[in-house]
């Protein structure tokens, strides 16, 4: 096998059922509202006097906040560029919530290198192959 069918494999494999949906299946513990999204790519800016800002491509303003998990979730939320999604009603929830979406996607990779050392003991590529799967997936770890 090469590197490319295993980044092939591990592609198809995750799409057809090892990605959890985020937000929804990580909201089940929480009291959840709809929000409203751009539908449009958000861009993180840079921290500012402990606030944090994710504005759209074009610099319009989404969301100013102090609670980076705040907007870790909506980054994460945002992966297809969804019109609304659900989120915590409750501040100190968004941060069990990306906890748990983080520890999801640490498991994937923690897969993803145990198949890939089986497979190319003697390869030093593992980060470029994670990145590229993770790319392909449009799925980021903040």
């Amino acid at each position: 096998m090469l590197e490319k069918d295993f980044i092939k494999l591990w592609i198809d494999k995750i799409q057809d059922g090892m990605l959890k949906n985020f937000p929804a299946e990580f909201l089940t513990a929480v009291i959840s509202k709809e929000v409203d999204m751009p539908g449009k790519l958000l861009v993180l800016g840079p921290e500012l006097f402990g606030t944090y800002e994710l504005t759209d491509s074009r610099g319009n303003p989404f969301l100013h906040t102090v609670n980076f998990h705040k907007i870790k979730f909506f980054l994460y939320a945002n992966r297809t560029t969804p019109v609304k999604v659900f989120a915590p009603e409750n501040e100190d929830d968004y941060a069990l919530v990306v906890k748990e979406y983080e520890k999801h996607l640490d498991s994937l990779v923690s897969l993803i290198e145990k198949d890939f050392r089986k497979n190319f003991p003697e390869s030093k590529s593992f980060n470029s192959v994670s990145n590229q799967i993770f790319s392909t997936l449009n799925l980021q770890r903040y």
